[in-house]
């Protein structure tokens, strides 16, 4: 069902994205007065990198659309 290479990579990918050692920090200030604006900030720019992606396959997927359909 499953080769032994696909469940290899799903243990590393497991190992080393949910690894406590990752995660752990020291933490920051949620009650300074920038950390509202660094949130958003943060997650603005993630949101422009997801419509990045988003437009890229959008364009890629136009493309090859337009290249089989000539």
């Amino acid at each position: 069902m499953f080769s032994s290479r696909s469940i290899k990579t799903v243990i590393a990918l497991a190992i080393s994205l949910f690894s406590p050692v990752l995660w752990a920090h020291a933490g920051h200030d949620h009650n300074h007065w920038t950390s509202t604006f660094l949130h958003v900030l943060f997650y603005a720019s993630l949101f422009a990198a997801a419509c990045a992606c988003g437009f890229a396959v959008y364009k890629a997927v136009k493309r090859n659309q337009h290249i089989q359909g000539e």
